[in-house]
């Protein structure tokens, strides 16, 4: 099961105001009149937020409750929306709210956002655990040990930041709601492709496992992701296709690998396994060691070059060592809860 963190989002008040104006629409009662008044007597700006949507939604007629607050601006200001629509716009409203979908507020208040969001949310996986996700339009990720990605949509875009970890995206076709995953310094964009994702210390790994994606530095973009008016990425962009593995750096990107038994490998993970093709003793054990919280050091140099070559399961890690003191002659020794230390086996007399 994945730990699922929902946004936290610091009440504002456009958000209140908000609020308010559904209440107002419906009617409000003596106790709610009291701490609506409460309300926009603390601050300037939820007065003034508050008559901002007002105005947007049509609600003058709403606050004859407020008069006594909202003499002039009840005299000044008159209806510019037909009724229907006015009633429209607030059902509108309202049904939104309920359905726990929210605005950028720079969106009201006149600011240059030009994009909506309507979902936004964080998935993350421990330790050792593994998680699939289906989100609303289908699309679907697996994150892989210790990962947390961030995933927005808005009216326009699907935004995945990949904060750590790996995970595997399957993205369902939508050629007007582009995919971008934010990794590292790289955005990856597709419509409707499968691709794999893996975060390091100074790059990101990429695989293509169906369709072609594109890549580009984020620095090509002047502007955080939910402000740009074009959400494609560049047609002559780096692309990626199926059956290739890339290397993505800050100061390049590289296709480095098509061989399709050693991508299979890399992404074993996805049944649950680790294979090794040769890989020695010290890339095996930091492998291993993301799927669990002990840590490994060696007693002996030489044994870190070792070649190490079999199929084991990310969830059976004492099973991988015993495989190492039967057919690789290495023992292990547990040095306190969580530090593990290697060592070439004694030969017997």
């Amino acid at each position: 099961m994945s730990k699922v963190v929902g946004i936290n989002i610091n009440k504002d008040p456009i958000d209140e105001a908000s609020v308010w104006i559904t209440r107002l629409d419906r009617g409000l009662s003596n106790q709610e009149l009291r701490e609506l008044k409460t309300w926009l007597q603390d601050s300037p700006t939820n007065t003034e937020t508050f008559m901002q949507l007002v105005e947007l939604w049509d609600k003058m007629e709403s606050l004859s409750q407020l008069s006594e607050l909202f003499p002039r601006k009840l005299q000044n200001v008159s209806s510019k929306k037909a009724p229907v629509l006015a009633w429209a716009a607030s059902f509108i409203f309202a049904s939104l709210i309920s359905l726990g979908l929210w605005f950028n507020a720079d969106l009201f208040l006149g600011s240059n956002a030009t994009q909506i969001v309507q979902f936004n949310n964080e998935y993350e996986t421990k330790i050792g655990e593994q998680s699939t996700i289906s989100l609303q339009d289908k699309t679907q990720i697996k994150l892989n040990t210790n990962s947390l990605v961030k995933v927005t949509y808005t009216d326009k875009q699907r935004v995945f930041e990949l904060i750590r970890g790996e995970m595997h995206v399957v993205v369902a076709h939508n050629k007007q709601k582009p995919l971008s995953v934010y990794a590292g310094s790289n955005i990856i964009q597709a419509v409707g492709t499968a691709f794999n994702v893996e975060l390091a210390a100074d790059e990101v790994e990429l695989i293509v496992t169906d369709g072609k994606v594109l890549v580009t530095d984020i620095n090509s973009q002047n502007v955080a992701p939910l402000k740009l008016k074009n959400v494609y990425l560049p047609p002559k962009s780096f692309a990626v296709s199926k059956g290739q593995k890339a290397q993505l750096k800050a100061s390049n990107t590289n296709i480095i690998g098509s061989d399709e038994v050693k991508l299979a490998s890399d992404l074993a993970w996805q049944q649950g396994n680790l294979v090794f093709r040769g890989e020695s003793l010290f890339e095996a054990m930091q492998e291993v060691a993301r799927y669990t919280n002990y840590q490994f050091d060696f007693g002996d140099e030489e044994i870190k070059h070792l070649q190490i070559a079999g199929l084991f399961k990310t969830s059976d890690i004492s099973g991988f060592l015993a495989a190492l003191e039967s057919n690789f002659d290495v023992i292990f020794e547990k040095l306190s809860d969580n530090k593990i230390r290697l060592n070439k086996k004694p030969q017997s007399n």
